[in-house]
């Protein structure tokens, strides 16, 4: 095997992160701000079509980007060019002032605040409401407690069942393995290097990644898409250590959510009471959020569709294939309660 070693120096730039690409590019403006928390709106240059504006809530784990990772690759690209006016809500870098910052706090205040200030931007009664990952289960908190502002309510990728057989919900509630309280009173927060375990769920896929790469250096297109995931999955952020021992015992170990035994703020968080419009989105092969926790069967809602997509928990956001077969459908689905 003849081994070049300009290739070799290359591969070692990528994979120790010395390269880095523009991500999260579409135009946008500031709205609002509280402090590390970022309200932003989507601009395009033609009005919306649709006056029912989207406000995207994304996880507390990584970083939003992912919802616009490159031109041609970015669901807020996808949707500001079907005619939607298009929100995000950005939770910034948590630092250990927000340790203290419950679940509560996130639904009751932050997530209640943006939809104030969206509608009040709009100039409209009520919005859709996207949540993506966890961020979903916030938007669904929200929803069931504070159901007025709420036209419909989409979830991406959403766990709302905490029970499967995939690795990660058998060790997340195992009740003598993982205990994330011990977590937060070592750190008073969830530090971001603590989520690197993510990674172990598909670490013998590592190899087979590794060797994908090193064969497509010579493909900007590949190479520049590499990177621009890479950066984000490697930008995980601090989550509030409150927020993250509630949501890991009270959601993955007693399950409570889905058992309608949740309460925030002294009020029951009952899914069962949401009226309006419910779009459940799903990837067939998503390790982290697979089917059977999402409620696509069988689940609480009163009006909901269901889109299953044949793609893992990122690809249902950034693959191409999911771009062109489920986001076109999603779009007509808020069309058509816009």
């Amino acid at each position: 095997m003849n081994v070049k070693p300009e290739r070799v120096a290359l591969f070692n730039k990528v994979v120790t992160g010395n390269i880095q690409v523009e991500i999260g590019t579409s135009p946008r403006e500031l709205i609002y701000q509280r402090d590390r928390l970022c309200l932003y709106h989507y601009l395009s240059k033609e009005p919306a079509r649709y006056k029912t504006p989207i406000l995207l809530i994304y996880s507390l784990v990584n970083r939003p980007s992912v919802l616009d990772l490159q031109p041609g690759r970015s669901v807020i690209e996808h949707l500001v060019q079907a005619g939607h006016d298009v929100y995000l809500l950005d939770w910034g870098r948590p630092d250990p002032l927000d340790q203290h910052n419950d679940l509560n706090d996130y639904v009751s205040l932050f997530i209640r605040t943006a939809v104030r200030r969206v509608c009040e931007f709009a100039e409209v009664p009520q919005l859709h409401l996207l949540g993506y990952c966890m961020g979903g289960c916030l938007a669904a908190m929200y929803t069931a407690l504070y159901p007025e502002k709420v036209k419909t309510l989409t979830l991406l990728g959403t766990p709302l069942n905490f029970r499967s057989e995939q690795l990660l919900y058998k060790w997340g509630t195992h009740p003598e393995r993982f205990d994330s309280r011990k977590i937060v009173e070592a750190w008073g927060m969830a530090p971001a290097w603590s989520f690197d375990g993510y990674s172990l769920l598909i670490a013998d896929k590592k190899p087979k990644v590794m060797k994908h790469l090193y064969d497509n250096l010579d493909d900007p297109e590949f190479l520049e898409n590499y990177l621009a995931m890479d950066q984000w999955v490697n930008d995980n952020v601090s989550m509030p250590g409150a927020c993250y021992a509630e949501f890991c015992h009270a959601c993955f170990k007693e399950n409570r959510l889905i058992e309608g035994r949740l309460e925030l703020g002294g009020r029951k968080v009952d899914l069962s009471s949401i009226a309006c419009p419910v779009q459940l989105i799903a990837g067939k092969s998503d390790h982290l959020v697979p089917p059977e926790t999402t409620c696509v069967e069988n689940g609480p809602f009163r009006d909901v569709s269901v889109i299953l997509a044949d793609s893992g928990h990122i690809g249902l956001s950034v693959s191409r294939g999911s771009l062109k077969k489920v986001w076109p459908v999603a779009c007509q689905w808020f069309a058509k309660h816009s």
